[in-house]
């Protein structure tokens, strides 16, 4: 059973995408974890706490995460204002973590749209070199996540095709990580005085080959490489990590205004591989804020 048959489609203006639900909310997230997920395969679920800070992490077979009790547990943490996200793709069997070597198999390819989200995602619809999206989920108001089924696709491979996305439609170039948590439609985003609930549109069955995809151009990658290089500064030669792509897309994101306990919040999210997420997002943003406070003293940077 799709998501088509839950929800309506308005597709002359993607912020009212979602204009009547024909079931409860409280049914949507099962039906979309067996939309996008094999009974056995093991998924995490991330529960944070943006109020304290709190984050939770459980790795549990999908069979388990749809049981009435499990998802009553869910329910009981969002509405004490934990935001409730999954693990994209399939981890292996009896890991209790959450990085790229714990990957199991790809299930998905996903963009997130955070800037211009309902004309980016307008504008990503009238591709005709793309498979049509499975799902496009509102996250926050005016922010949106298209997400693609995929087989067939290797954990660099599916990376490689995420990245070539991110450069070819404007998306977070953050966005990129096989082991990548997003939230879970049907629950609420707190983020906001207003919670926000997260629902989704089903718009296609079909699930896609990386075939289907542009391939990634390699003066893509160059690009990406040149600009985090100009980010850091003096950290030395070699392979980019992942604390290097964070370093730099935070100092981007304080220079064009965006609040450090914000940051800090996303960062947690998306470094729920470290040993100690909240401490890690935490140190990464304060010695970015040094470091721009240090460089405007200096008049390096306007």
């Amino acid at each position: 059973m799709t998501l088509n048959r839950f929800t309506t489609r308005a597709t002359h203006d993607i912020d009212h995408t979602i204009t009547e639900r024909k079931i409860p909310m409280s049914e949507i997230s099962v039906s979309y974890l067996r939309d996008n997920f094999k009974i056995e395969d093991r998924i995490a679920v991330v529960l944070l706490n943006k109020r304290s800070g709190a984050v939770l992490q459980r790795v549990a077979p999908m069979e388990r995460v749809v049981a009435p009790e499990y998802q009553a547990w869910l329910r009981h943490m969002n509405a004490q204002k934990y935001e409730v996200y999954i693990s994209m793709n399939a981890l292996k069997e009896g890991t209790h973590r959450r990085t790229k070597d714990d990957v199991d198999q790809i299930r998905h390819v996903y963009l997130d749209f955070d800037e211009n989200g309902a004309a980016a995602v307008q504008a990503l619809l009238q591709r005709t070199d793309l498979p049509e999206p499975n799902y496009l989920i509102s996250s926050s108001p005016g922010k949106w996540q298209v997400i693609w089924k995929i087989a067939g696709c290797g954990k660099r491979e599916a990376e490689e095709i995420e990245r070539g996305l991110v450069a070819d439609t404007g998306a977070d170039p953050a966005v990129v990580d096989i082991a990548r948590v997003l939230r879970l439609p049907g629950f609420y985003n707190h983020k906001y005085s207003r919670p926000h609930m997260v629902v989704v549109e089903s718009r296609s069955n079909q699930i896609s080959g990386p075939e289907h995809f542009p391939r990634l151009r390699s003066e893509s990658d160059a690009r990406e490489t040149k600009a985090i290089e100009s980010e850091r500064p003096r950290l030395p030669a070699g392979k980019i990590t992942q604390s290097e792509r964070d370093w730099a897309r935070v100092r981007r994101e304080l220079r064009e205004g965006a609040s450090p306990e914000a940051l800090i919040e996303e960062l947690t999210i998306e470094r729920a591989d470290k040993f100690n997420p909240e401490d890690y997002a935490r140190r990464t943003v304060e010695k970015a804020v040094a470091s721009l406070r240090g460089s405007n003293a200096s008049g390096l940077e306007r």
